[in-house]
């Protein structure tokens, strides 16, 4: 339920400065980096050609580049 997590997630952030990255994407992320033991760089290359790990990150659409700087994990 990415709503519930959002709510629960939500107070730990500021108002102030650069927005962050959705949490689905991030939470998303690390849920499919510790089920398939990836490094950072192994879940992002992966997250590049495999659309179930874009769906299950909130993606609509197919990319075909990362959409954020790697080193933000």
């Amino acid at each position: 339920d990415w709503d519930w997590i959002d709510g629960e997630i939500a107070p730990l952030y500021s108002e102030n400065g650069r927005p962050g990255i959705e949490t689905r994407f991030m939470i998303g992320l690390l849920l499919l980096k510790h089920i398939y033991g990836l490094s950072d760089e192994g879940v992002c290359e992966r997250w590049v050609h495999d659309p179930y790990f874009q769906f299950f990150t909130g993606e609509e659409l197919f990319r075909h580049v990362f959409p954020h700087e790697r080193s933000d994990l």
